[in-house]
């Protein structure tokens, strides 16, 4: 998009209309998660025994949007998404602990045609940033122990093992801010 001075060289104003990808490129970015994200997202999950390592065993198979929508809390947690052009990328929650001195992250996940491409490291450290403000000086996560991606992820990010590895094989971790 090009951009000219104006006449008298007030502001800018643009050569060119934007279009509606344009449009859509501005828009990318962070944003609260929305209930149509629940549909995208429930494709990216490819079982049940998948579904319980990434929401914990509470969620049910199959998931319908609405229902993992309220069984995620998605309303009442803070919950984001990244998109790209109207693209879903990825979307995390924050879930307070411990009189919100302790935030914890919570259903991290990339969308798997983009996993590698650092969405992951985004992703943790836009939670992070979003939990600081409401008084957060420890971030706690969960995540399979035999993820290493994701275990090598949290270690780059300063996270701590934060006690064994319970019986479903998930490895908290903490990281002191």
């Amino acid at each position: 998009m090009a951009a000219r001075r104006g006449a008298a060289g007030r502001g800018l104003a643009w050569k060119y209309p934007l279009d509606r990808q344009s449009l859509l490129s501005i828009m990318t970015g962070w944003r609260p998660a929305r209930f149509e994200d629940m549909a995208v997202l429930a494709g990216w999950i490819e079982s049940p025994q998948a579904l319980a390592r990434w929401g914990g065993p509470s969620l049910t198979w199959p998931m319908l949007p609405g229902q993992l929508w309220q069984q995620i809390d998605a309303e009442s947690f803070p919950s984001f998404s990244l998109e790209d052009n109207g693209e879903l990328l990825a979307f995390g929650q924050l879930s307070p602990r411990d009189e919100a001195a302790t935030w914890h992250l919570c259903r991290l996940i990339v969308a798997p045609h983009r996993r590698g491409q650092q969405l992951g490291d985004r992703l943790c450290r836009y939670l992070i940033e979003r939990a600081i403000p409401l008084g957060a000086t420890q971030i706690t996560l969960n995540v399979a122990a035999g993820n290493l991606p994701a275990v090598r992820l949290y270690q780059r990010l300063g996270f701590l093992d934060n006690g064994p590895v319970n019986e479903r094989g998930i490895q908290p971790m903490a990281l002191q801010l």
